[in-house]
Protein backbone atom coordinates (compact mmCIF):
# COMPACT_ATOMS: atom_id res chain seq x y z
CA UNK A 1 0.00 0.00 0.00
CA UNK A 2 0.85 3.24 -0.43
CA UNK A 3 -0.68 6.57 -0.56
CA UNK A 4 -0.83 7.45 -3.85
CA UNK A 5 -2.48 4.03 -5.27
CA UNK A 6 -0.15 3.90 -8.06
CA UNK A 7 -2.14 2.61 -11.44
CA UNK A 8 -5.55 3.83 -9.85
CA UNK A 9 -7.51 5.84 -12.61
CA UNK A 10 -8.21 9.59 -11.46
CA UNK A 11 -10.92 12.21 -12.46
CA UNK A 12 -9.44 15.46 -12.12
CA UNK A 13 -11.77 18.09 -13.78
CA UNK A 14 -14.28 18.98 -16.10
CA UNK A 15 -13.59 21.29 -19.10
CA UNK A 16 -15.79 23.66 -17.69
CA UNK A 17 -13.50 24.09 -14.76
CA UNK A 18 -10.66 25.55 -17.30
CA UNK A 19 -10.67 28.85 -18.54
CA UNK A 20 -9.56 29.46 -22.09
CA UNK A 21 -5.99 30.51 -22.54
CA UNK A 22 -5.74 30.58 -18.75
CA UNK A 23 -3.16 28.49 -17.24
CA UNK A 24 -4.17 26.39 -14.07
CA UNK A 25 -2.10 24.71 -11.57
CA UNK A 26 -3.12 20.34 -10.79
CA UNK A 27 -1.07 19.30 -7.78
CA UNK A 28 -1.44 15.01 -8.53
CA UNK A 29 -0.01 12.12 -6.61
CA UNK A 30 2.71 14.50 -5.09
CA UNK A 31 3.87 16.25 -8.97
CA UNK A 32 2.88 19.32 -10.22
CA UNK A 33 1.48 20.09 -13.46
CA UNK A 34 0.05 23.43 -15.38
CA UNK A 35 -3.10 22.44 -17.68
CA UNK A 36 -4.23 25.18 -20.26
CA UNK A 37 -7.78 25.01 -23.04
CA UNK A 38 -7.31 26.77 -25.86
CA UNK A 39 -10.14 28.24 -27.84
CA UNK A 40 -10.77 24.80 -29.49
CA UNK A 41 -11.28 23.02 -26.62
CA UNK A 42 -8.14 21.68 -26.67
CA UNK A 43 -6.49 20.41 -23.39
CA UNK A 44 -2.82 20.46 -22.67
CA UNK A 45 -0.75 19.29 -19.78
CA UNK A 46 2.55 19.76 -19.34
CA UNK A 47 5.09 19.17 -15.74
CA UNK A 48 4.93 22.62 -13.98
CA UNK A 49 9.02 23.10 -13.60
CA UNK A 50 10.50 25.09 -16.59
CA UNK A 51 13.16 22.94 -17.06
CA UNK A 52 15.55 25.78 -17.90
CA UNK A 53 15.82 26.99 -14.49
CA UNK A 54 12.79 25.74 -12.82
CA UNK A 55 9.82 28.55 -13.07
CA UNK A 56 6.82 27.58 -12.33
CA UNK A 57 4.85 27.64 -15.36
CA UNK A 58 1.42 28.22 -14.18
CA UNK A 59 2.22 31.59 -13.44
CA UNK A 60 3.29 32.11 -17.15
CA UNK A 61 0.79 32.56 -19.99
CA UNK A 62 -0.60 31.31 -22.99
CA UNK A 63 0.42 32.15 -26.49
CA UNK A 64 -3.02 31.65 -28.68
CA UNK A 65 -1.20 31.81 -31.88
CA UNK A 66 0.83 29.13 -31.02
CA UNK A 67 -1.18 27.23 -28.66
CA UNK A 68 2.08 27.79 -26.25
CA UNK A 69 2.52 28.54 -22.71
CA UNK A 70 5.65 30.94 -21.60
CA UNK A 71 7.83 30.84 -18.67
CA UNK A 72 6.76 34.03 -16.09
CA UNK A 73 11.04 33.77 -15.88
CA UNK A 74 12.43 34.45 -19.26
CA UNK A 75 9.16 34.11 -21.71
CA UNK A 76 10.40 30.97 -22.88
CA UNK A 77 7.93 28.90 -24.33
CA UNK A 78 6.44 25.38 -24.66
CA UNK A 79 4.22 23.62 -27.04
CA UNK A 80 1.75 21.19 -25.74
CA UNK A 81 4.38 18.09 -26.17
CA UNK A 82 6.60 19.84 -23.91
CA UNK A 83 9.43 21.48 -26.70
CA UNK A 84 11.27 24.37 -26.45
CA UNK A 85 10.35 27.17 -29.24
CA UNK A 86 13.68 28.18 -29.36
CA UNK A 87 15.59 30.73 -32.23
CA UNK A 88 17.12 28.60 -34.72
CA UNK A 89 15.63 25.27 -33.67
CA UNK A 90 13.15 22.87 -34.99
CA UNK A 91 11.98 19.77 -34.20
CA UNK A 92 13.68 19.88 -30.56
CA UNK A 93 13.21 17.42 -28.65
CA UNK A 94 10.18 17.18 -25.55
CA UNK A 95 11.94 18.74 -22.79
CA UNK A 96 8.95 18.95 -19.81
CA UNK A 97 7.27 16.04 -19.21
CA UNK A 98 3.65 15.57 -20.45
CA UNK A 99 1.05 14.44 -17.94
CA UNK A 100 -1.34 11.85 -20.48
CA UNK A 101 -5.16 12.11 -20.14
CA UNK A 102 -7.67 10.44 -20.72
CA UNK A 103 -10.87 11.92 -22.26
CA UNK A 104 -14.75 10.62 -21.60
CA UNK A 105 -16.33 13.89 -23.21
CA UNK A 106 -15.95 16.93 -21.02
CA UNK A 107 -14.48 14.91 -18.06
CA UNK A 108 -10.43 14.31 -17.89
CA UNK A 109 -9.06 11.37 -16.43
CA UNK A 110 -5.38 10.70 -15.88
CA UNK A 111 -3.02 7.87 -14.19
CA UNK A 112 -0.90 10.46 -13.19
CA UNK A 113 2.04 8.93 -15.46
CA UNK A 114 1.54 5.35 -13.72
CA UNK A 115 0.98 2.22 -15.47
CA UNK A 116 -2.93 1.29 -15.23
CA UNK A 117 -3.77 -0.86 -12.73
CA UNK A 118 -8.05 -0.55 -13.11
CA UNK A 119 -9.92 0.88 -16.01
CA UNK A 120 -11.29 4.56 -16.28
CA UNK A 121 -15.17 3.67 -15.14
CA UNK A 122 -17.38 5.01 -18.15
CA UNK A 123 -20.70 6.23 -15.48
CA UNK A 124 -20.05 9.91 -16.07
CA UNK A 125 -19.83 9.02 -20.17
CA UNK A 126 -23.39 7.34 -19.16
CA UNK A 127 -24.93 10.03 -17.52
CA UNK A 128 -23.90 12.74 -19.69
CA UNK A 129 -26.13 11.13 -22.18
CA UNK A 130 -28.82 10.55 -19.69
CA UNK A 131 -28.98 13.68 -17.60
CA UNK A 132 -28.14 17.57 -17.94
CA UNK A 133 -24.87 18.48 -16.42
CA UNK A 134 -25.57 22.01 -14.52
CA UNK A 135 -21.71 22.81 -13.02
CA UNK A 136 -19.01 21.79 -10.76
CA UNK A 137 -19.77 22.52 -6.73
CA UNK A 138 -16.30 23.11 -4.88
CA UNK A 139 -13.14 21.91 -6.09
CA UNK A 140 -11.00 22.78 -2.74
CA UNK A 141 -8.13 21.15 -1.09
CA UNK A 142 -8.86 19.50 1.57
CA UNK A 143 -5.83 19.57 4.31
CA UNK A 144 -6.27 15.87 5.17
CA UNK A 145 -4.85 12.71 4.10
CA UNK A 146 -6.23 11.06 0.77
CA UNK A 147 -6.94 8.12 2.98
CA UNK A 148 -9.43 10.56 5.83
CA UNK A 149 -11.06 11.56 2.35
CA UNK A 150 -11.94 8.65 1.10
CA UNK A 151 -13.30 6.73 4.42
CA UNK A 152 -15.86 10.14 5.15
CA UNK A 153 -17.21 9.30 1.47
CA UNK A 154 -18.21 5.64 2.81
CA UNK A 155 -19.12 6.85 5.98
CA UNK A 156 -23.49 6.44 5.91
CA UNK A 157 -23.03 7.28 9.64
CA UNK A 158 -21.49 10.37 9.80
CA UNK A 159 -24.22 12.70 8.05
CA UNK A 160 -26.44 12.67 11.24
CA UNK A 161 -23.70 14.64 12.81
CA UNK A 162 -21.26 16.31 10.20
CA UNK A 163 -24.51 17.83 8.19
CA UNK A 164 -27.27 17.84 11.29
CA UNK A 165 -27.07 21.43 10.34
CA UNK A 166 -27.68 21.27 7.03
CA UNK A 167 -30.11 18.62 6.90
CA UNK A 168 -31.59 17.63 10.42
CA UNK A 169 -30.85 14.36 10.05
CA UNK A 170 -32.28 12.10 13.03
CA UNK A 171 -31.70 8.39 11.57
CA UNK A 172 -29.49 6.73 8.56
CA UNK A 173 -30.95 3.32 7.51
CA UNK A 174 -28.99 1.27 5.37
CA UNK A 175 -31.45 -1.02 3.27
CA UNK A 176 -28.67 -2.87 0.89
CA UNK A 177 -24.98 -2.61 0.39
CA UNK A 178 -23.34 -4.93 -2.10
CA UNK A 179 -19.67 -4.67 -3.21
CA UNK A 180 -18.30 -6.64 -6.47
CA UNK A 181 -13.76 -6.01 -6.32
CA UNK A 182 -13.34 -2.20 -6.77
CA UNK A 183 -17.35 -1.34 -6.81
CA UNK A 184 -20.15 -1.34 -4.69
CA UNK A 185 -23.66 -0.35 -4.41
CA UNK A 186 -25.33 1.23 -0.78
CA UNK A 187 -29.04 1.91 -0.34
CA UNK A 188 -29.58 4.53 2.14
CA UNK A 189 -32.42 6.62 3.80
CA UNK A 190 -32.12 9.47 6.22
CA UNK A 191 -34.96 10.29 8.23
CA UNK A 192 -34.98 14.14 8.63
CA UNK A 193 -36.34 16.47 11.29
CA UNK A 194 -38.73 19.47 10.52
CA UNK A 195 -37.04 22.10 8.88
CA UNK A 196 -38.32 25.58 10.11
CA UNK A 197 -39.34 28.69 8.07
CA UNK A 198 -36.32 30.46 8.70
CA UNK A 199 -34.01 27.68 7.75
CA UNK A 200 -35.93 27.60 4.24
CA UNK A 201 -35.46 31.31 3.86
CA UNK A 202 -31.66 30.71 4.67
CA UNK A 203 -30.94 27.80 1.96
CA UNK A 204 -33.98 27.44 -0.73
CA UNK A 205 -32.58 24.19 -1.81
CA UNK A 206 -34.06 22.38 1.43
CA UNK A 207 -37.38 23.03 -0.06
CA UNK A 208 -35.75 20.60 -2.76
CA UNK A 209 -34.89 17.77 -0.29
CA UNK A 210 -37.69 15.38 0.69
CA UNK A 211 -38.47 13.61 3.65
CA UNK A 212 -37.11 11.17 4.12
CA UNK A 213 -34.03 11.46 1.91
CA UNK A 214 -33.26 8.24 -0.21
CA UNK A 215 -30.31 7.65 -1.85
CA UNK A 216 -28.42 4.87 -4.24
CA UNK A 217 -24.67 6.02 -3.96
CA UNK A 218 -23.01 3.55 -6.81
CA UNK A 219 -19.04 3.58 -5.54
CA UNK A 220 -16.36 3.79 -7.82
CA UNK A 221 -13.44 2.24 -5.48
CA UNK A 222 -10.68 4.90 -5.01
CA UNK A 223 -12.28 8.20 -6.68
CA UNK A 224 -15.57 8.37 -7.39
CA UNK A 225 -19.02 7.91 -5.05
CA UNK A 226 -22.39 8.45 -7.56
CA UNK A 227 -25.29 9.78 -5.17
CA UNK A 228 -28.64 8.93 -7.00
CA UNK A 229 -30.89 11.74 -5.26
CA UNK A 230 -34.77 11.54 -5.83
CA UNK A 231 -36.09 15.46 -5.32
CA UNK A 232 -39.47 17.06 -6.03
CA UNK A 233 -37.43 19.01 -9.41
CA UNK A 234 -36.73 15.22 -10.65
CA UNK A 235 -33.60 12.96 -9.52
CA UNK A 236 -30.22 14.72 -9.13
CA UNK A 237 -26.67 13.35 -9.40
CA UNK A 238 -24.32 14.36 -7.53
CA UNK A 239 -20.10 12.64 -8.71
CA UNK A 240 -18.20 12.99 -5.14
CA UNK A 241 -14.26 13.28 -6.83
CA UNK A 242 -11.16 13.08 -4.88
CA UNK A 243 -7.84 12.71 -5.85
CA UNK A 244 -4.93 12.85 -3.51
CA UNK A 245 -2.37 15.93 -4.32
CA UNK A 246 0.71 15.46 -1.73
CA UNK A 247 0.69 12.90 1.15
CA UNK A 248 -1.02 15.54 3.77
CA UNK A 249 -3.79 16.89 1.20
CA UNK A 250 -6.66 15.60 -1.01
CA UNK A 251 -8.86 17.47 -3.48
CA UNK A 252 -12.38 17.22 -4.02
CA UNK A 253 -15.25 18.63 -6.73
CA UNK A 254 -18.20 17.28 -7.17
CA UNK A 255 -19.97 17.30 -10.77
CA UNK A 256 -23.68 17.69 -10.82
CA UNK A 257 -26.81 16.51 -13.00
CA UNK A 258 -29.95 17.24 -13.01
CA UNK A 259 -33.01 14.25 -15.09
CA UNK A 260 -35.43 17.47 -16.05
CA UNK A 261 -35.11 20.77 -17.62
CA UNK A 262 -37.08 24.06 -15.96
CA UNK A 263 -36.23 26.19 -19.08
CA UNK A 264 -35.75 29.65 -18.24
CA UNK A 265 -36.31 28.67 -14.39
CA UNK A 266 -33.03 26.50 -14.51
CA UNK A 267 -30.52 29.67 -13.33
CA UNK A 268 -33.16 30.22 -10.71
CA UNK A 269 -33.07 26.41 -9.55
CA UNK A 270 -29.71 25.10 -10.12
CA UNK A 271 -27.54 27.88 -8.25
CA UNK A 272 -29.15 27.30 -4.72
CA UNK A 273 -28.42 23.47 -5.30
CA UNK A 274 -25.18 24.10 -6.30
CA UNK A 275 -24.89 25.87 -2.89
CA UNK A 276 -26.17 23.47 -1.18
CA UNK A 277 -23.85 20.77 -2.46
CA UNK A 278 -20.73 23.65 -1.32
CA UNK A 279 -22.23 23.57 1.80
CA UNK A 280 -21.82 19.45 2.18
CA UNK A 281 -18.16 19.90 0.91
CA UNK A 282 -17.74 22.75 3.56
CA UNK A 283 -18.41 20.83 6.24
CA UNK A 284 -16.83 17.81 4.88
CA UNK A 285 -13.79 19.64 4.74
CA UNK A 286 -14.18 21.33 8.09
CA UNK A 287 -14.40 18.06 9.98
CA UNK A 288 -11.56 16.36 8.12
CA UNK A 289 -9.15 19.39 9.36
CA UNK A 290 -9.70 19.09 12.43
CA UNK A 291 -9.35 15.54 13.08
CA UNK A 292 -6.38 14.52 15.81
CA UNK A 293 -4.14 11.54 13.90
CA UNK A 294 -5.67 8.54 12.95
CA UNK A 295 -5.91 5.55 15.02
CA UNK A 296 -7.50 1.91 15.43
CA UNK A 297 -11.21 3.12 16.34
CA UNK A 298 -12.15 1.99 20.10
CA UNK A 299 -16.16 2.03 19.22
CA UNK A 300 -17.94 0.11 16.14
CA UNK A 301 -20.89 1.59 14.75
CA UNK A 302 -23.93 -0.13 12.58
CA UNK A 303 -23.69 0.00 8.96
CA UNK A 304 -19.75 0.49 8.46
CA UNK A 305 -19.63 -2.40 6.07
CA UNK A 306 -18.59 -0.07 2.74
CA UNK A 307 -16.19 1.58 5.19
CA UNK A 308 -14.16 -1.68 6.26
CA UNK A 309 -14.52 -2.37 2.09
CA UNK A 310 -12.84 0.73 1.28
CA UNK A 311 -10.33 0.65 4.30
CA UNK A 312 -9.54 -3.19 2.51
CA UNK A 313 -9.62 -1.86 -0.60
CA UNK A 314 -6.90 0.99 0.23
CA UNK A 315 -4.40 -1.07 2.32
CA UNK A 316 -4.59 -3.98 0.28
CA UNK A 317 -3.25 -1.70 -2.87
Amino acid sequence: MTWNLPGAPWLIAHKSMLKVNKPKLFTICGQDYVFWKNEKGEISALENICPHMGAKLSDGWICPDTNTIACPFHALEFDSEGRAILPNEKNSKPLAKQLKLFFQGDFIWTYANQEPKLPIPDVLEKLSTQFRFIGVAGDVTIKAPFLDALEINHDVNHAKGTHRELFRIKETIVNDFQANNYFSVSIIKHIREKNTLSEYRKNIALLFSPNPVELVLENYFPSLVVVYNDSPLGKLVQAFTIYPQNQNTTRIFIPLFAEKSFGVFNSILEPPTIKATEEIIRQDVTMLENLYPRFEPKIRLSHEEPLRWVRQLYHNW
